[in-house]
């Protein structure tokens, strides 16, 4: 497109120097000015940070011109005092679709642009102005599945669970998305999980990363082929949705030379140090905490792979830092990271059960361990990867086009008198919203299904405690019982053959003690293969070393009763015999309780379980009074 298009872009987050949204916002802005005349809605917050850095670049590149909007000084105390900073965003974004209404009548723009907050949760402005507009790119729709949850770690729990019940409200048929969807001309969606959210509800989306880079601008030094311990690194919080337990889990089990040093602090970092500790990891993990960005970019060169297993990240800025700087990454088949780490940059591994994703990334780790060369290769794909994909001048040049198709588009629906070309849900949704209270329909499914959702999964994690109980532990218990039952007969038997006088009573009883000696063995081997514990693993191994001895010992006595030396059997039961028939007892009776104790573990487990069922079935009806309110305020 030749002609520059009169452009108004709002970005409520956008700041220079900043970092995150705020750096989103600036960013987009300063690119689309390259090739537009672009005016930019933000918050007055932002103005001095803004007009320092555009004096800073008069002259190098057209520039956008700025408009700087907040709300009375009241809600910006309230906000400041209670961090509302969402309720501040979506009373913000309502006054400023008052004022967007009056820029376009005085500029007569040909396109409006959201940018920032990059989620989808939350209205725009730039609605319903009678212009083109571009929603994005956007993301946040993305949610952790049920078996990945944070169930050890409270809070984060309660978090992930919120944030799951809000992305099925607004993300449901007849509701939010798909309201805020028919009016938008084009759908930016920065992950795939938010373009076939889209396509499920009948709206066409374009894939494009929220985030970028100057490539240019970052540190960079060439790697070398890495030598000595494999040095994986991760920045970011420490908090459950990046995975940090994951990736300490995959260190323990990948069984390679390699050593994780973590950059970040968080709720879940005193967590994951017990859990470092707890997996014998001391010497080879390493919590640096929190470092300025500057500093952060001086240390990518010093490491060899980025491993990054967040569970639901839309974005991702370390991801990409430590691809620019030649690491290849090991991140999850989900959110920003897997449209980041195409073939060759890295490992996707996919997210399935917990420990499916735990092998996965274990087996990532072993592929660079074993193989250096590939971390050059990858690192040297990964670079040019990000240069190709996220360098904000490439990511301008490809926005200038999306612009043109944009108002080329919205031009043809016109001449057509359509108001897009959306199909699908999008216009079972036109139909039937003057027809139908799909709020009230939607509000008494909801409440079926998050009832539903709450005796599913509470089944679904009772089915696997009773599991537990039904198919390992009473095994195990009765394995375990025959064991100790049979060492009992079997020592009893060695004491009556010590007063045997008959050679044939002998045989005969020896060849009994013979056979509970057999199906001790074979009791204990059968309760091995339930043994799932390093605590059990160490009690089995001290109970077969204690019943070797004791067998060494009743085996010599043996000899000397055949060989008619009664008295020195009798001594050597006394001294040998008696100390470790008592050992291997008491380790049988150790591992016997360990057994028992696990087992009524998962009973109170499956208890604990029904009733907070019935808890959260009651807490279900109170939320879902409050989701009524909020589905109103949000519209």
């Amino acid at each position: 497109m030749s002609r520059r298009l009169k452009v108004l872009i709002s970005a409520y987050a956008c700041e220079p120097g900043k970092g995150s949204e705020p750096e989103v916002g600036w960013q987009w802005a300063l690119q689309m000015a390259r090739f537009h005349d672009v005016v930019v809605l933000t918050r007055e917050n932002n103005r001095a940070s803004i007009e320092a850095e555009l004096t800073r670049l008069e002259g190098k590149q057209p520039l956008p011109t700025f408009v700087y909007h907040d709300r009375s000084q009241p809600l910006l105390d309230l906000k400041r005092k209670t961090r509302a900073v969402k309720w501040y965003y979506m009373l913000w974004q309502r006054s400023a679709h008052d004022l967007a209404r009056q820029l376009h009548q005085m500029h007569q723009f040909d396109l409006m642009h959201h940018v920032t907050f990059a989620g989808f949760r939350y209205p725009t402005a730039i609605w319903g102005h009678g212009v083109p507009s571009i929603w994005g790119p956007i993301g946040g729709i993305e949610y952790v599945k049920l078996s990945m949850l944070p169930w050890r770690h409270p809070p984060s729990l309660l978090t992930e669970s919120l944030r799951g019940l809000n992305n099925f409200v607004q993300a449901a048929p007849f509701q939010m998305l798909s309201k805020r969807a028919s009016v938008t001309t084009k759908i930016l969606a920065s992950t795939q999980d938010m373009v076939n959210t889209f396509r499920r509800l009948g709206f066409a989306s374009q894939l494009m990363p929220t985030i970028g880079l100057r490539v240019k601008e970052i540190p960079f030094r060439p790697h070398r082929v890495p030598e000595g311990p494999l040095k994986l690194l991760f920045v970011g919080n420490l908090i459950t949705l990046k995975g940090v337990d994951l990736a300490l889990d995959a260190l323990a089990t990948a069984g390679a030379d390699a050593i994780l040093t973590l950059y970040g602090s968080g709720n879940y970092q005193v967590a994951a140090e017990k859990q470092a500790r707890r997996l014998g990891l001391e010497n080879r993990v390493f919590f640096k905490g929190r470092l300025p960005r500057d500093e952060v970019l001086k240390i990518y060169p010093e490491h060899d792979v980025f491993l990054f297993p967040s569970l639901h990240d839309t974005g991702g800025y370390a991801l990409i830092e430590a691809m620019a700087n030649e690491l290849p990454a090991i991140c999850l088949d989900c959110g920003g990271p897997a449209v980041a780490v195409q073939g060759g940059c890295g490992v996707r591994v996919p997210v399935g059960k917990r420990r499916e994703v735990v092998a996965g990334l274990a087996a990532a780790i072993r592929r660079y361990a074993d193989d250096r060369k590939l971390v050059m290769t990858e690192g040297r794909e990964a670079r040019r990867a990000v240069m190709e994909n996220y360098d904000w001048d490439n990511k301008g040049a490809a926005m200038r086009e999306v612009y043109a198709d944009t108002v080329r588009e919205a031009a043809q629906a016109s001449r057509s008198s359509t108001q897009g070309k959306y199909s699908g849900m999008g216009g079972i949704v036109n139909a039937l919203h003057g027809l139908v209270s799909v709020r009230g329909a939607v509000a008494g499914l909801l409440g079926l299904l998050v009832v539903g959702t709450l005796g599913f999964g509470s089944l679904s994690y009772l089915k696997q405690e009773v599991r537990g109980i039904v198919a390992e532990k009473m095994p195990a218990l009765r394995y375990l019982s025959g064991a100790n039952a049979t060492i009992d007969q079997g020592f009893k038997s060695t004491l009556r053959l010590l007063l045997m006088t008959s050679p044939q009573d002998r045989k005969a009883v020896w060849e009994e003690i013979q056979n509970t000696s057999r199906s001790t063995e074979t009791n204990l081997l059968a309760f091995a293969t339930f043994i799932n514990s390093p605590s059990d693993s160490n009690h089995f191994e001290l109970l077969m070393r204690s019943r070797e001895t004791y067998l060494s010992s009743r085996e010599n006595i043996f000899q000397f009763v055949e060989s008619g030396q009664a008295e020195a059997a009798m001594q050597l039961c006394r001294t040998q015999l008696f100390p470790a028939f008592s050992l291997y007892q008491q380790e049988a009776d150790k591992l016997l309780d360990s057994q028992v104790q696990e087992a009524t573990r998962h009973g109170e487990r499956a208890v604990r379980i029904c009733t907070a069922t019935q808890a959260g079935v009651a807490v279900a009806a109170m939320i879902l009074f409050a989701i009524g309110f909020i589905i109103g305020f949000f519209k």
